[in-house]
């Protein structure tokens, strides 16, 4: 079945379900189309509708602190209190409106941030988030129904089938690694034209094909999203398995925020969020940085107003040269919670020490390097882990490799974190993901701390 053909069953079958996905992905193209200020005015109206429904209906809102500051009118969204992770974790059915909406699935993050967090949606809130995946894909020319290869535990083997798609778990072994390279090493009529999955996925299978030969990119395009997306990690995965990375940003609470044009930029998708940038509780001017927090527009099971993600970044002060009137999102830094303390007692968002692997993987020396882990014992005392199956393979020369690497990473945090830092290395197998998600770091106690 040719992609069109593809792409028109699944709508068609999502129609019949009661989710247009056709007719809303031409709804927001629409909304492409409208100047700055129209698409601004239809934000605002959008905007007041949700406020207005919160209010009425969520019974939360209806109790302090919000019913002392709303008391003088509710249709101010810079009156409304930031909605911590907290309240939503504790307070989820205070949280559901009332009546509640016929019909609402609830979703669960994966708890990699601490306990898991609860939402409910109406499932036109969770297809809106759909639609507006499949229209950024529609920016970089890649339509519903394009072959694709998913990295991803999610799998729906009709859904895959209509699609002409494969869903692979998330590469935890060798077996699943080389499944999806002879699935890239196809004949070109039978590539997928898409690998969508984790950016620490979609790196450690870029890696991989490095190991087993692969010397340019496979595929055209790689969808990443549901983690932070580093420069090193794009520069790999451009390398070696597709020629270009459309980075996404959204979460399970918040739904679809954000996705990459063909300029570069990542578009928040304000036709159904609102984002504010905040420090503390205070809302910062275009192009500060902040705490990034988010007002879903269209859920009626669950509005969630002034939503704090977890998250950090600034909104650009200038549009995108593409033309699109959507605001820009830049310098998205995941996890605000994730700090290490340095030698000296300061502390340190965990981004700056992924950051500074750049270098580290784009040298020679990290050649069979598929992952690290970085953990920290204490202030002083390192540990690192190291997935390089071959070189723990390869004896003696294994042993002067993980040595030379040793070296190099202990550079890298006596540079990041003080000179008196110890660090030991160690090469393994393989690095497990933690609830779904991989980081580079491991923190302890998963407390939030003020960041420079």
């Amino acid at each position: 079945m040719e992609e069109t053909l593809r792409g028109r069953v699944y709508l068609g079958l999502q129609a019949l379900r009661g989710r247009p996905l056709g007719r809303w992905i031409r709804r927001l193209r629409e909304w492409e189309r409208l100047d700055a200020a129209e698409f601004e005015r239809r934000h605002e109206d959008r905007l007041r509708l949700t406020l207005a429904h919160a209010a009425a209906c969520v019974p939360l809102y209806r109790t302090e602190p919000w019913r002392s500051v709303l008391s003088g009118g509710s249709d101010r969204l810079e009156r409304w209190p930031i909605l911590e992770r907290e309240v939503l974790r504790e307070r989820f059915d205070a949280l559901r409106a009332r009546p509640a909406p016929r019909r609402q699935v609830v979703r669960q993050t994966s708890g990699s941030t601490g306990a898991p967090i609860r939402v409910a949606l109406t499932p036109e809130a969770e297809a809106w988030g759909w639609a507006h995946r499949y229209r950024g894909l529609g920016w970089h020319g890649i339509p519903v129904g394009a072959r694709a290869l998913r990295l991803s535990h999610d799998r729906h083997p009709l859904r895959d089938r209509v699609l002409g798609q494969v869903s692979l778990p998330e590469l935890d072994g060798e077996a699943a690694l080389e499944t999806a390279a002879r699935i890239l090493r196809a004949r070109p009529s039978e590539r997928p034209r898409l690998v969508a999955g984790p950016p620490s996925t979609l790196f450690r299978l870029a890696r991989y094909l490095r190991e087993t030969g692969a010397t340019a990119p496979l595929v055209p395009f790689a969808r990443s999203g549901g983690e932070q997306l580093f420069g090193f990690q794009r520069s790999e995965i451009q390398d070696r398995l597709a020629e270009r990375v459309i980075d996404s940003y959204g979460s399970t609470e918040a739904g679809a925020l954000a996705g990459e044009c063909p300029a570069g930029s990542l578009h928040v998708y304000a036709e159904h969020v609102h984002l504010e940038i905040v420090q503390g509780d205070t809302p910062v001017a275009p192009g500060e940085f902040g705490d990034i927090v988010a007002t879903p527009l269209g859920n009626l099971a669950m509005p969630l107003i002034r939503y704090r993600v977890g998250d950090r970044g600034r909104l650009s002060p200038e549009p995108c040269r593409c033309g699109l009137p959507h605001p820009v999102l830049l310098d998205l830094q995941a996890r605000l919670g994730d700090t290490i303390v340095a030698a000296d007692g300061s502390v340190h968002h965990a981004s700056v020490l992924v950051e500074a692997l750049e270098p580290f993987f784009a040298a020679p020396i990290s050649a069979g390097v598929r992952q690290l882990r970085f953990d920290p014992i204490d202030r002083l005392t390192w540990e690192v882990r190291i997935e390089a199956p071959r070189l723990l393979r390869a004896g003696d020369d294994g042993i002067r490799a993980l040595a030379a690497l040793e070296r190099r990473l202990a550079e890298i945090v006596r540079r990041t974190f003080g000179a008196p830092c110890r660090v030991e290395a160690s090469l393994v197998e393989a690095i497990p993901r933690e609830r779904g998600k991989f980081r580079y770091y491991r923190v302890v106690g998963q407390r939030r701390a003020a960041v420079p």
